[in-house]
């Protein structure tokens, strides 16, 4: 698909894209930009990459990213504007083109948008926003999967002023690692995912909170059960990453934690009220809606898998 590929971030995220480029043949040659040298030296060694740095400047005064055709960033939210930065830098300079291609992998879209337009002046026709849902327990480089995003959904976020041509090569490249690509605009996306990823992180942080800093949090671990486990397995992901997030995400993620907020108050009402067919009401709604999203799950194996 292109001829030259740049990966800012080589996480989990930034490491499947780049394992499952390779595992699909879609690039010639592939570069990747990461702050640890270790784990530019690991790619470097497996010949994973062809070239890299731990500086994107460095890495462009090089020369080898003149004719680069895209740059794909998964770094965190927060992350975004100063590699902007440096994006713009690099092509006023003529160490880049003026047409790469440039899309992310972040969960937060208005933010970015905001970043862009910050740094270029305007919303750049080849800035396309892309959002993989996809994730594993493990984080980091040596996590990486290129089965990851196989039958997982993609949003893309096009914009006013997007070039189609540059949306539909990203698109078809997330289509070629297996990904089912939906579009929403920015604002939407940022609304749904505050409550379908961002506020259950949120809550399973608290949660775990709560029980790590009790006197006896030795024991109440001991004796969590598989609900506890499931629960808080997300509080284990990157918090600088889910800082960033909240942060970036900051009014849909207050206006879900409100709403949540008086569910839980009325739960407390009924609950101290013993009022009974309410909460079997409320219980019964929530059973009924986990299934049919757990119907959506095993479709999805299913197609992962190939069956």
């Amino acid at each position: 698909m292109f001829n030259k590929t740049l990966i800012i971030g080589l996480g989990l995220i930034g490491g499947s894209i780049l394992q499952s480029i390779i595992d699909h043949r879609l690039v010639n040659h592939l570069y990747a930009v990461d702050f640890d040298k270790f784990v530019i030296q690991n790619a470097i060694s497996e010949k994973l990459i062809t070239s890299g740095d731990d500086d994107l400047l460095a890495l462009a005064k090089t020369g080898v990213l003149k004719d680069c055709n895209c740059i794909i960033i998964a770094v965190p939210a927060f992350a975004l504007k100063a590699i902007f930065a440096k994006i713009k830098t690099a092509i006023d300079d003529k160490l880049l083109p003026n047409d790469i291609i440039i899309s992310d992998t972040a969960s937060t879209k208005g933010n970015i948008l905001k970043d862009a337009f910050d740094i270029f002046g305007r919303l750049p026709p080849n800035l396309v926003l892309a959002h993989p849902i996809a994730g594993a327990e493990k984080s980091g480089f040596m996590a990486r999967d290129g089965n990851l995003f196989k039958a997982s959904r993609l949003i893309i976020c096009p914009h006013d002023f997007n070039d189609k041509q540059a949306v539909d090569k990203i698109t078809t490249l997330w289509q070629a690692f297996g990904a089912s690509v939906d579009f929403m605009p920015a604002d939407k996306h940022d609304e749904v995912l505050a409550l379908t990823s961002h506020l259950p992180h949120l809550l399973s942080y608290a949660l775990t909170f709560q029980l790590a800093k009790d006197e006896e949090s030795l024991n109440i671990f001991r004796y969590a059960g598989g609900g506890f486990r499931d629960f808080s397995r997300i509080s284990a992901s990157s918090p600088i990453m889910w800082h960033d997030i909240f942060l970036a995400n900051k009014q849909a993620v207050l206006q879900g934690l409100e709403n949540y907020q008086a569910i839980l108050n009325q739960l407390k009402t009924d609950i101290e009220n013993d009022n009974s067919e309410k909460l079997l009401q409320t219980f019964e709604i929530a059973k009924n809606a986990r299934e049919h999203f757990g119907r959506l799950l095993v479709e999805k194996e299913k197609l992962k898998n190939g069956s």
